[in-house]
């Protein structure tokens, strides 16, 4: 299905055009028929010679709606530059004709119309002046074809040349991306809400759910149709009615777009490559006010030069467009600027990034990754949605791997799912995978679970990931690992992204999982090298030995944790505890493991020959004091081994074992 879009001056009869070939009045207004003269968009359709079906929008030419015109141009494959013989080219005409090149529509016919009211002569000379004006545009050596609507002069020849330039034009590509821009909505008795637009970038179907953004609004496709026709499902490039369940007509408007759910977000900052026209009336500065169409929005933006001071007239620049509220784009969107006073187009652009960072003016690196991504070779373009940042040092960008590993540093050292990689790129997700793939062959990427990353983010990050695992071991020789969660904290991961790398790295025989010298797990929440067992040294192995004799000495009414760190360094007592050699029952009261079992033992051996159990009972049974067995005992109930009920204790639900640990 292909779209083609009038362009051209006020009264230049681009309407009785549309009529005489489709037999459709595109002018659906009372007051545009009562004014004779096109006001907001109009539509219509018809079957070319060959069979091919054709949507047509026609579009304004009075200066005053050149707002709408701008609203219906954005998605059409050819152009009907329609230009009066007897009045030749127009200010409309030329301000269109730069609309349109701007938005590289690249094909096209000039339709010379009331060719009936002038002579041959004078018809040739507009047909040589038309000539030159189209040589600088994307619609240089269109067909230039007389014709009258009332006659029907040169309606053969021009269906003909249509036939041929839509032959000769790229189909729309459906990348399973739909968008439709909305250009109208009203509502219908028994219907309810209806939009129209231009569907580009996929199809919808009956029944699918959507999402309106920016508002995020969620609906359902009842019906659609295209051309007064219901169909199942609308394809790329065709004129699209779509009815919304339970949304109302209020809450929609000429500028939001209907996509499927999650697929895109709405931005307030994107990266273009501008070019300002050589008629434009001044240059363009630095955070200068602009309006902003694209597609059928329209919003207020400020432009942020990032290569120049300021953009003279037909030059071109780099830039940050700020907007004022969100915009639904894509990369590779074209876009028309227009300042507000006086009303004038001076110039348009394409998107390359749609989620950039903020960018600070005149950085080289930012300037050629600029230029590298407008290229937009598939691997390029993976490769950028897979380094969405800038490694700096001293304003530079540095692709080596950093001699430190801190929050700062580690920003943005990510990886992502096929999903977002595709989004990202604005490639197809065959495509995505396929070159994926490519680059996993040629070791510039890697496959770490369900995450991609480039292949040099994945070196900083592994060895970031390690030296911090190492670096913890260095410091605290005695502890069993470093923290899963401060880890993935000081790497900046999301926990999906953390567990992914964690495994992989375990998986490849690089970390583990904390092993108590006992031989006790932690329960995998601390991190080690693999491998690693904490070790004492001679002169701490003395300190140990103290440190259990002096438990041994007196089990039941041992040294305070703060005693026993008085026979032994801070870090050794912490040893044991993690070693579980010493079990913290209580703040600040140790005892051995085996004291710490006997204990247990004792206790439920009692509670299963007795109902219940005060606390005097078990401070006599163990041969300790309130200090030791009131901690001991809430330890119990914590552990759900013993239950307290009132001033005593019964046996609680977890059974004693002997083989207890910690």
């Amino acid at each position: 299905m292909s779209c083609i879009g009038t362009a051209g001056h006020v009264d230049h009869g681009k309407s009785t055009l549309v009529e005489a070939l489709t037999g459709i009045d595109p002018d659906r207004l009372a007051e545009e028929k009562a004014r004779g003269m096109t006001i907001d968009l109009g539509f219509a359709w018809l079957t070319l010679p060959s069979g091919r079906e054709v949507s047509i929008v026609d579009v304004p030419g009075h200066e005053s709606f050149i707002k709408n015109m701008l609203a219906g141009v954005g998605g059409i494959d050819a152009a009907l530059l329609v230009i009066a013989a007897d009045e030749g080219m127009m200010p409309q005409t030329r301000e269109h004709l730069a609309i349109l090149d701007l938005l590289h529509v690249q094909h096209g016919i000039v339709v010379l119309t009331k060719a009936d009211l002038v002579d041959e002569e004078w018809l040739a000379l507009v047909q040589e002046e038309v000539a030159e004006c189209l040589k600088a545009t994307t619609l240089a050596n269109s067909a230039i074809i007389p014709v009258s609507a009332y006659t029907r002069q040169g309606i053969p020849t021009l269906l003909a040349e249509l036939d041929r330039v839509l032959a000769n034009a790229q189909d729309r590509q459906n990348i399973g991306r739909p968008r439709l821009p909305i250009d109208r909505v009203f509502s219908m008795t028994g219907f309810g809400t209806i939009v129209t637009g231009t569907l580009i970038d996929g199809g919808f179907k009956v029944g699918q759910e959507v999402e309106i953004l920016p508002q995020g609004l969620r609906t359902r496709v009842r019906t659609l149709q295209t051309h007064k026709r219901q169909v199942e499902q609308a394809q790329p490039g065709s004129r699209v009615a779509m009815n919304l369940a339970g949304v109302s007509r209020s809450e929609l408007a000429r500028g939001n777009v209907v996509t499927l759910p999650n697929q895109i977000h709405a931005t307030r900052l994107f990266d273009a490559r501008i070019e300002l026209l050589a008629t434009a009336p001044r240059s363009l500065v630095h955070n200068a006010l602009v309006d902003l169409y694209i597609e059928s929005q329209e919003l207020p933006a400020k432009v942020r030069l990032l290569d120049v001071e300021e953009l003279r007239p037909g030059q071109s620049a780099w830039v940050q467009l700020r907007l004022t509220r969100p915009a639904v784009v894509t990369r590779r969107d074209r876009f028309i600027l227009r300042i507000p006073s006086p009303s004038t187009t001076i110039g348009g652009g394409e998107i390359v990034d749609v989620s950039p960072r903020y960018h600070k003016r005149f950085q080289p690196h930012i300037v050629n990754a600029l230029e590298r991504l407008a290229q937009g070779l598939p691997e390029e373009l993976v490769l950028a949605a897979l380094d969405r940042r800038m490694f700096r040092k001293n304003g530079a960008a540095v692709k080596a791997i950093p001699t430190f590993a801190t929050p700062l540093t580690l920003q943005g050292l990510l990886g992502y799912e096929l999903m977002d990689i595709a989004k990202h790129s604005t490639l197809e997700d065959a495509v995505t995978l396929h070159t994926l793939e490519t680059l996993l062959s040629e070791g510039r990427v890697i496959h770490v679970g369900t995450f991609w990353f480039a292949q040099y983010v994945w070196e900083m990050l592994e060895v970031a990931a390690i030296r911090l695992v190492r670096e913890y071991h260095h410091q605290y020789p005695l502890r069993g690992g470093l923290s899963k969660e401060e880890w993935r904290s000081r790497l900046n991961l999301p926990p999906k992204v953390a567990n992914e790398v964690f495994l992989y790295l375990q998986n490849t025989g690089v970390l583990a999982t904390a092993v108590a010298s006992g031989g006790a797990r932690t329960g995998g929440s601390l991190l080690c090298l693999a491998g690693y067992v904490p070790r004492f040294t001679v002169a701490q192995q003395r300190q140990v030995e103290r440190v259990l004799q002096a438990f041994a000495a007196s089990p039941f009414t041992p040294p305070t944790r703060g005693e026993a760190e008085l026979l032994a360094d801070v870090e050794v007592v912490a040893a044991l505890i993690e070693q579980n050699q010493l079990v913290k029952i209580g703040d600040g009261i140790l005892f051995s493991q085996t004291t710490y079992v006997q204990a247990l033992q004792v206790v439920t051996a009692y509670l299963q020959t007795h109902p219940t159990m005060t606390v005097a009972e078990a401070r006599d049974l163990l041969g300790t004091t309130r200090k030791y067995i009131l901690p001991f005992l809430e330890h119990m109930d914590a552990s759900q081994r013993t239950k307290r009920v009132g001033d005593v204790r019964t046996l609680g639900p977890v059974p004693f074992h002997a083989s207890t640990k910690v």
